[in-house]
């Protein structure tokens, strides 16, 4: 872009020209404008050269650190592979006890009452109702 200024300031102002081909010497308009290009051809090519270098030092980069993710992503995955067969190993040895549910009676709180001995007349067990047990009417 600064390029282009410089090319626009010489084209438009006849003064900014005359004063750059007194400061380089050349009184020909076609020999200064033919120094002008090589300069102009010769400053292109140096940033075309640097960008390009820039540009296969951030390739280098990038792909020593997708190298580095992946690696990173290697032993993650080994990890991952380490706790899950050390966890089957062992759930197989030993069987975890399920936790009671909230609010639950704790195994051995409550003990039943203990039985009493059935006799007949204080307890009848027998509820169906016979014709005879009906009262009168």
């Amino acid at each position: 872009m600064v390029y282009l200024l410089l090319t626009l300031l010489f084209v438009v102002t006849a003064g900014a020209r005359d004063a750059m081909m007194a400061l380089t010497g050349n009184q020909d308009p076609a020999s200064f404008w033919y120094v002008m290009t090589l300069i102009g051809a010769a400053l292109l090519l140096l940033l075309l050269l640097t960008e390009n270098a820039y540009n296969v030092a951030m390739r280098r980069d990038i792909s020593r650190h997708e190298m580095k993710v992946n690696e990173l992503k290697a032993k993650l995955y080994d990890h991952q592979l380490e706790q899950r067969d050390r966890d089957v190993r062992t759930a197989t040895t030993a069987v975890p006890r399920p936790e009671p549910a909230p609010g639950a009676i704790p195994r051995g709180g409550i003990t039943p009452p203990a039985p009493t001995p059935y006799s007949g007349d204080d307890h009848p067990t027998d509820t169906t109702v016979r014709p005879s047990d009906r009262p009168l009417m």
